[in-house]
């Protein structure tokens, strides 16, 4: 830089007011990069934004393969991975054989004679054509003269009035809800697959007679929630009528319930569950920290998120961040080892590991503030999996369950009308618990609604 020299104090005072201003200038220009390096990793070149939806950008052949290795340089193989099954799908014995001959003697190419050289089997599934059951009932009515009342027998597959089954029914909210396929396609598959015309007013009125007969299921589900353990929980965003809602999931191994709300509070769950105990594990969301203030649950931050809160910090600031993450990985690994029959000491030694790992001077604000964060959380609710076998280290379950509402939303936009909103809850809680309990939405269902419901 060229030495200004002054000949008077007054230009000294202005050389001196040049220079301050110049290093300012360069503080905030150096403040642009970073932050045009952090936008950068967060937004790679591969992917564009259109109307708030991320989309896949076309990259040219000759550039792709450098893109590529520099955006996934450790992209996994093809295939099962290690430690985990593969999947696919079971051969079945064949329920009908057929013998297929060919009559050719000579070779089409060149005619030479042919030579029987064994055989080989070869199997396939096939769908049968699918047709319609139309059933017609017979029912006696007999009548009280003195009452006026008619009276009729039961028909239990089916709701009073309905001209489906209730088997029927059930499988328009498998797609509708299930399979998130839209209420003009439910209408075309169900005539096309399985012969059956089904208008898109009747599917709606088919899901709102649906909803309220397993509203007393949904009670059920969400007393099981209650009297629970332990509860994991989260939240998503939800649209009704094109205005913002959250859409909040509870659940444990083999119950989950889903409730759409304006708010994203604390109040919610606070609404929902109403008087709970045992643990709650969330995602330390600032709603779920106020409702263990007002409940005294014991808590479970899930360690998913903070390894990626510290994943993220080794991706924008280097060595400092690498080593932040490579200090909590090593004492959540530590922790596991307890597979929940841990005790308060170690709790208190993996705390105390934690510390003596993390707390140091960092040259990044944000590392300072994720450690200063995570330090201040109580012990006993960063590490309660330790000493509780019921208790996951993670909020995983949560947040798998809320994928498909996810994909729901972005396929329909949401709910049109609160009435939509709640008969969409009822449904997938049940829907998602039959889901978690291994067992069939159709099959499954029906038994509950011939339990609860009055058939017609």
């Amino acid at each position: 830089m060229i030495k200004l020299l002054a000949e008077t104090p007054g230009d000294q005072d202005m050389i001196d007011k040049i220079l301050r201003a110049f290093d300012q200038l360069r503080k905030r220009l150096e403040d642009k990069n970073r932050e045009l390096e952090e936008y950068k990793k967060r937004h790679p070149a591969t992917v564009g934004v259109k109307n708030g939806k991320t989309y896949d950008i076309a990259v040219p052949q000759d550039v792709k393969p450098d893109i590529m290795d520099h955006e996934n340089p450790g992209k996994r193989e093809p295939g099962s991975q290690e430690g985990h099954p593969g999947h696919f799908r079971i051969r079945k014995k064949p329920t009908e054989s057929i013998r297929i001959h060919l009559d050719l003697k000579e070779c089409p190419e060149c005619h030479s004679p042919l030579r029987r050289k064994g055989s080989r089997s070869r199997i396939i599934e096939d769908i049968p054509v699918i047709k319609p059951d139309i059933i017609e009932y017979s029912m006696d009515r007999l009548y009280c003269t003195k009452c006026h009342r008619v009276y009729e027998p039961e028909i239990p597959d089916a709701f009073p009035n309905a001209t489906l089954s209730l088997r029927a029914m059930i499988t328009v909210a498998y797609f509708r809800i299930g399979m998130r396929i839209s209420i003009e396609n439910v209408s075309r598959m169900m005539k096309e697959v399985f012969g059956i015309h089904v208008s898109e007013g009747e599917i709606q009125n088919i899901l709102s007679q649906l909803s309220n007969a397993l509203g007393d299921e949904y009670t059920r589900l969400l007393d099981s929630i209650r009297e629970s353990s332990y509860r994991h929980m989260d939240s998503t965003s939800w649209r009704i009528d094109g205005d913002n809602y959250n859409l909040w999931t509870f659940l444990t191994e083999t119950e989950a319930i889903f409730h759409i709300s304006r708010g994203n509070g604390h109040d919610v769950p606070m609404e929902v569950l109403g008087e709970h105990n045992g643990t709650d594990v969330h995602d330390r969301h600032s709603a779920f920290e106020t409702l263990a203030k007002e409940t005294g649950n014991n808590q479970q931050y899930c360690w998913s998120h903070i390894i990626c809160d510290a994943k993220e910090l080794e991706q924008f600031y280097g060595e400092e961040g690498s080593g932040i993450k490579r200090s909590i990985q090593s004492v959540y690994d530590e922790a596991k080892g307890f597979h929940g029959h841990g005790t308060m000491d170690d709790v208190e030694n993996l705390y105390h590991r934690l510390v003596f790992l993390l707390d140091t001077d960092y040259e990044n604000a944000r590392s300072r503030k994720f450690v200063k964060n995570l330090l201040k959380r109580k012990k006993e609710w960063l590490f309660r999996f330790v000493i509780d076998p019921d208790v996951e280290a993670t909020n995983n379950r949560a947040e798998r369950a809320l994928r498909p509402s996810v994909i729901y939303r972005k396929i329909s936009g949401g709910s049109r009308s609160d009435r939509g909103a709640d008969i969409y809850t009822k449904i997938f809680s049940v829907y998602y618990t039959s889901k978690l309990r291994g067992k069939s939405f159709i099959t499954d269902t029906s038994s509950v609604i011939k339990r609860s419901a009055k058939p017609g």
